[in-house]
């Protein structure tokens, strides 16, 4: 079984902009990317992940394919589930790597 047959499910990448609203203001909305395809692994309670001088506190790993553009703070739609960027890593840490792994935290706007 190949890397890439593992990855069925489909992800709308998004980055956040800002326009001005006419008026001296700003309004921030979400830009979506193109679609690509993934898997979502659950993070144990324990796991916790270190990006830089700073820990950022993911609950998700989600794997694809390199050549998926994310940086911290964009957000990734899943259905109807919003998951935050806090971190993209290939695994090996060379170019020669076939995939990512981000490291995300899932929104819940019910709470």
């Amino acid at each position: 079984m190949s890397f890439t047959s593992l990855l069925i499910d489909l992800f709308t990448p998004q980055v956040a902009t800002e326009t001005t609203d006419g008026q001296g203001g700003y309004t921030n909305s979400w830009v979506s990317g193109t679609d690509f395809y993934g898997r979502l692994s659950g993070l144990s309670i324990s796991e916790s992940m270190s990006q830089d001088k700073e820990t950022a506190f993911a609950t998700h790993r989600l794997f694809c394919q390199t050549g998926v553009d994310l940086d911290p703070d964009d957000r990734i739609l899943f259905g109807s589930r919003v998951l935050e960027v806090v971190g993209v890593q290939e695994p090996s840490n060379s170019n020669a790597s076939d995939h990512l792994e981000i490291l995300v935290r899932e929104i819940d706007y019910d709470l």
